[in-house]
């Protein structure tokens, strides 16, 4: 008994195996984890992306049932520059964006600044414009022609009540665009508003209690010290709403389906359908090409002027 608990009590009981994981297997296994995601990435992104670019320099006419693939070259390019309808296209998608996206964005910030302080019931405001943003884009284009139709719409009706004349907001083409850019602006500015007033409650409270102590007033403490400090967050939150509004194309559909006329017609628009109902798949593929190039300008030239203005306020 006493060997045998001198023996317990002088040898520690025996550590398991342990295998050790080599780094190559480490790696291995790594990859294996992240092939699905790669491939998933490649299939749905990559691949269509390259594909497209492929298409551009073919004229590929699915209408035809032989001899419907050929070499084209940069033929659709040229195309592409002589045709007075996509010029049109990005005329509109343009004002589109530059109006949506502006006007949701100091809609949001005076919300966010006003969410942002110790008003009543600012938790239930808070959930309640977040509504419009859960809708999905084509049930918005359906509350749309709901709203804006020109005989038994409550916008219309509510007119009649207070002694204006009916609006033609969907039959007018001075008239659709502007519809548009309303219902746009009452789906997105929620996201302007979570975002911004996000942006407002991670600034340091020091600041704004420094500048009343020296006795700022509201608009110095905003124009000097607020808006600077949330130009970052600033810029993330309209580069990003910038970039969904150039790929407008669910509610214009639903609402207008790009009438009257081609007054509502954006380029992803007219690229579904020279792609989808005339089947040019290559001149569609070219339209698409022009949208990234739009998309790319648009962010370049936006992000080179807020620096300078940056700059220049250093």
């Amino acid at each position: 008994m006493a060997n045998a608990a001198s023996t317990a009590a002088g040898t520690a009981a025996p550590r398991p195996t342990l295998h050790k994981v080599t780094p190559k297997r480490d790696r291995a296994a790594s990859y294996a984890f992240l092939m699905p995601t790669v491939l998933l990435i490649l299939g749905l992104s990559v691949f269509p992306l390259l594909f497209s670019f492929a298409l551009v320099f073919l004229s590929w006419d699915l209408s035809r049932l032989e001899g419907g693939i050929r070499f084209a070259g940069l033929q659709n390019f040229v195309t592409l520059f002589n045709d007075t309808r996509f010029w049109n296209t990005a005329r509109v998608t343009v004002i589109f964006v530059l109006a949506s996206v502006t006007l949701q964005y100091f809609l949001g910030l005076a919300l966010a600044l006003l969410l942002n302080q110790d008003i009543k019931g600012r938790r239930f405001f808070r959930v309640a414009f977040l509504i419009p943003m859960m809708l999905t884009p084509a049930a918005v284009g359906y509350v749309g022609r709901m709203l804006f139709n020109e005989s038994q719409g409550p916008i219309n009706d509510l007119l009649q009540r207070v002694g204006l004349p009916n609006i033609p907001w969907l039959s007018n083409p001075t008239m659709a665009l502007p519809s548009l850019i309303l219902l746009d602006t009452w789906e997105w500015v929620p996201f302007m508003i979570i975002v911004l007033l996000a942006g407002l409650q991670a600034l340091p409270p020091e600041v704004f209690e420094s500048a009343r102590v020296d006795g700022a007033g509201e608009w110095y403490i905003f124009r000097h010290i607020t808006f600077p400090m949330l130009a970052p967050v600033s810029i993330t939150v309209i580069v990003i709403r910038a970039l969904e509004a150039f790929k407008l194309f669910d509610i214009v559909m639903v609402m207008t389906g790009g009438g009257p006329g081609t007054a509502t017609e954006t380029v992803t628009m007219y690229a579904y359908t020279v792609g989808m109902k005339n089947g040019n798949l290559g001149y569609a593929s070219a339209l698409a090409y022009s949208l990234l190039v739009m998309v790319i300008i648009f962010t370049t030239l936006f992000i080179n002027t807020t620096r300078r203005a940056a700059q220049a306020e250093d």
